[in-house]
């Protein structure tokens, strides 16, 4: 799936964005975290905003060093994010289930976008795909466990510009978003 029609039509709405990301930004990311972004992120914030508060409901991290609201990718990776307290070796090799079947353990997971309620969407890295991308999932940071997987970030990005809502939200009913994440 191309981003480039998906920027497009995000770029005729309102949203919080800063800079755009230079290519140094994505290579200090990209080596402090040790894998390499996929394509559409880094078209994202190269092209977009390094960052961003889309339709006021839904962010996505930056690269480099950040901006003045939204930091970069590597201050929460392998972090809690609420607490800011690095995970634990045990914690990272630790199989989080997909709610539909299979497991990735938690250190291939690389969050791009978290959310009010302590959960975050995050690139499954186990390895880069021919087309330079990987599919993304929701991590309920609760009680772990991962929802919503979709075939990379464009397609979530497609699902956030067409929905105009939070990508959790426009995926599942009120019986998984309430009653199975616990989101209100």
């Amino acid at each position: 799936m191309r981003i480039d029609g998906i920027l497009e039509k995000l770029a005729k709405s309102e949203h919080e964005l800063y800079p755009r990301a230079t290519t140094d930004d994505v290579a200090k990311t990209e080596a402090l975290i040790g894998i390499s972004l996929p394509e559409s992120y880094r078209q994202f914030v190269m092209e977009f905003s390094n960052g961003a508060y889309l339709f006021m409901l839904q962010e996505v991290s930056a690269v480099g060093d950040g901006n003045e609201q939204i930091g970069p990718i590597q201050n929460i990776f392998h972090r809690v994010w609420t607490t800011g307290e690095a995970l634990t070796s045990e914690e990272l090799e630790a199989e989080i289930e997909f709610r539909k079947g299979g497991t990735v353990k938690r250190r291939h997971l690389v969050p791009f976008s978290l959310d009010h309620n302590g959960n975050e969407w995050c690139f499954v890295a186990e390895s880069l795909g021919a087309d330079n991308e990987y599919p993304v999932a929701y991590l309920d940071n609760s009680n772990p466990k991962l929802f919503g997987r979709l075939e990379n970030f464009a397609a979530w990005l497609k699902v956030l510009v067409d929905a105009g809502d939070e990508v959790i939200r426009t995926l599942y009913d009120d019986d998984v978003i309430y009653d199975e994440l616990g989101l209100g």
